[in-house]
């Protein structure tokens, strides 16, 4: 081949080298540009809500998109629009987008046009009704209804127990901050908190529990009484620990959170009468696990149940601080109530 072309007149020659240099040059400029278009992102992390009003210019777009950080130059922006002629797609509104993106990521996120949402935070321990209230207190229609949805909400076979829960995904829609379209229905929000659960049991959650005998329904039913019985970060794994240890006695659990959850309300202080209720949760009255979680656990109440082994500690009494002590006999646990809170 290279003799073929030797062979060729010199005019020919310069004209095909000259060819080859600009065809190589134009496949180097092409990879240039699909890297800088597709794959070239700023270094900033978290996300913005941005702004996108009707009379703004795919110039002044690609400037406030860089100047917030979610794109890295507005320059290639402005390239990429001639390019595609994809000015006219963009739609006005409001979006909260990701920083950090490529050009591409972010002319896709625009080209889907307004979103408009509602950021709700849900706090860790929170019921399902508790997270209706907060949702529709928010203004987002989806609030409606919620607790409904959530009611008969099981799509993944480990939030089903051996006994029917008053509320199906109870403790697996889980705690945390969400920009709520507001386009959502219930059963949509639903869907966004459990996937938000199913990323939180990674694949290290589910080992460690399976090693210790534990189905992920047991796990959270567990770490949403530690949730919802700890005030304090540093009491869940020694409160998770007094549970296995009588579960392993076949004691009553006593846990006052279930009996409120019975209620259906959160009371400062049970009476005789409460402690009677006619509920499976009601671990005054039973042995074993309510039926279900009694709310929302955290990562952090879901890791210390994994990190709690049963002990000789068989009791706990809040003080008024809202720590607690951890006692060994009835009599220190009835010692430490009148220590605590005196004869009244």
């Amino acid at each position: 081949m290279w003799k073929d072309f030797m062979d060729l007149p010199r005019g020919e020659r310069i004209f095909l080298g000259a060819a080859c240099a600009l065809l190589a040059l134009l496949i180097a400029l092409g990879g240039l540009w699909q890297y800088v278009y597709a794959h070239d992102r700023g270094p900033a992390e978290g996300s913005v809500v941005v702004d996108v009003a009707e009379d703004m210019t795919g110039s002044e777009i690609g400037a406030l998109l860089e100047e917030k950080g979610v794109i890295r130059s507005a320059r290639v922006f402005r390239m990429a629009l001639a390019l595609h002629s994809e000015g006219s797609a963009l739609k006005q509104g409001t979006y909260r987008l990701r920083r950090g993106l490529s050009v591409e990521e972010a002319l896709r996120a625009l080209r889907r046009g307004t979103v408009a949402f509602e950021t709700v935070t849900i706090p860790e321990g929170s019921t399902a009704r508790q997270m209706e209230a907060i949702l529709k207190k928010a203004g987002l229609p989806g609030g409606e209804g919620f607790l409904a949805e959530a009611s008969s909400y099981a799509p993944l076979p480990y939030m089903a127990g051996p006994e029917k829960a008053a509320v199906a995904g109870e403790g697996f829609l889980f705690a945390d901050t969400y920009d709520v379209p507001e386009t959502y229905t219930a059963k949509d929000i639903c869907d966004m908190m459990y996937r938000r659960t199913d990323e939180i049991l990674d694949d290290d959650i589910r080992r460690r529990a399976d090693a210790r005998g534990l189905s992920l329904h047991d796990l959270m039913t567990i770490a949403s009484l530690v949730e919802r019985e700890a005030r304090f970060p540093e009491d869940q794994e020694p409160i998770a620990s007094v549970i296995f240890a009588r579960l392993r006695a076949g004691m009553p659990l006593q846990i006052d959170a279930a009996v409120q959850y019975a209620l259906g309300e959160t009371k400062p202080e049970l009476t005789t009468a409460d402690l009677e209720v006619d509920s499976p949760y009601n671990t005054y009255k039973r042995t074993g696990l309510p039926p279900g979680p009694i709310g929302a656990p955290g990562r952090a109440a879901i890791l210390a149940v994994l990190a709690a082994e049963p002990g000789d500690y068989l009791y706990y009494v809040a003080k008024k601080d809202g720590h607690h002590v951890f006692l060994k006999t009835y009599d220190e646990h009835l010692r430490a109530i009148e220590d605590i809170y005196g004869n009244s």
